[in-house]
């Protein structure tokens, strides 16, 4: 079913139709592939090998193991979600950035068998599990985005929880990295700490003392955008990096981020979408005066 894209070529090509029939067959044709797609994934599985130096899992209870699946299990139907509504058929050629040990990178291999399937990280561990485990293209990335390229565009990129740690300049370099590696029809998906983080620090659980929180806060709530570093104890287990930490950001300032960019087009921005919890971004090409 996957690989046929007669029916789905028209709207692949950007035509334009007024035949309301005719629309909404090819949404609907579309959704039907990614239905076929999901019943061939739950009955092959995912690979749940778990690489010991994943930084996105620490701990043996079962209830760490079981939120890490459901993380990964939630960003493909993001993934998914997001395709279907933006009338992309299944991509060719994947990127997860960063993807750690594959906490997405398995649910998308499983997803999207005949895919190629880039993992880049900072730390050549994790895209060695990911090339050894999920048949993935690893790819070492770079402290500083900007000197960060790839070879050939995207049709989906994931980016999830790399924007929530970084400074200001690195998030805007990232945007720029992602926008330039779109295809024609690309899309990425794009995670965020938004308003509901002081929620969280308030009242669930504490990403770092209230103390350094506060700096950002105070930030975000100025220019909607605020950064902390974490202190050195926790921030010495992430050591590829000089500066990491919590990031919080208000959708007015993502969108200004975005705006001055005609090559894309901001497709969505939802609140506490990806595990009820981080904000998510799409945007995609064309671009949008194409």
């Amino acid at each position: 079913m996957l690989n046929e894209p007669t029916r789905l070529e028209p709207l692949e090509q950007g035509a334009m139709t007024t035949d309301a029939h005719t629309t909404l067959d090819l949404h609907f044709d579309l959704e039907a592939a990614y239905r076929g797609a999901y019943e061939a994934y739950r009955a092959s599985g995912v690979d749940k090998a778990l690489d010991p130096a994943d930084k996105e899992f620490a701990g043996s209870e079962a209830w760490r193991q079981e939120h890490y699946f459901r993380v990964g299990a939630d960003a493909l139907r993001l993934i998914v979600q997001n395709l279907i509504a933006n009338n992309r058929s299944p991509p060719s050629r994947i990127l997860d950035f960063p993807s750690g040990s594959g906490r997405v990178t398995r649910h998308l291999r499983a997803f999207f068998p005949h895919s190629e399937i880039v993992a880049c990280d900072l730390y050549e561990s994790h895209i060695a599990f990911c090339a050894q485990r999920f048949a993935a293209v690893p790819y070492l990335s770079r402290e500083h985005l900007d000197d960060l390229s790839f070879e050939g565009s995207f049709d989906l990129i994931f980016c999830g929880s790399l924007l929530t740690h970084l400074p200001q300049k690195e998030v805007e370099a990232a945007l720029r990295l992602i926008a330039r590696s779109l295809s024609p029809r690309g899309i990425a998906l794009v995670t965020f700490q938004g308003r509901y983080s002081d929620h969280i620090q308030r009242n669930k659980w504490k990403y770092l003392a209230d103390r350094l929180y506060a700096r950002a806060q105070r930030a975000v709530r100025w220019r909607g955008f605020g950064y902390v570093d974490y202190e050195p104890s926790f921030r010495a287990v992430f050591s590829a990096q000089a500066r990491y930490g919590v990031t919080l950001v208000r959708p007015h300032w993502v969108m200004r981020a975005l705006e001055p960019r005609e090559e894309i087009r901001i497709l969505s921005y939802a609140e506490r979408a990806w595990d009820d919890h981080q904000d998510v971004l799409v945007f995609g090409r064309p671009g949008i005066n194409d």
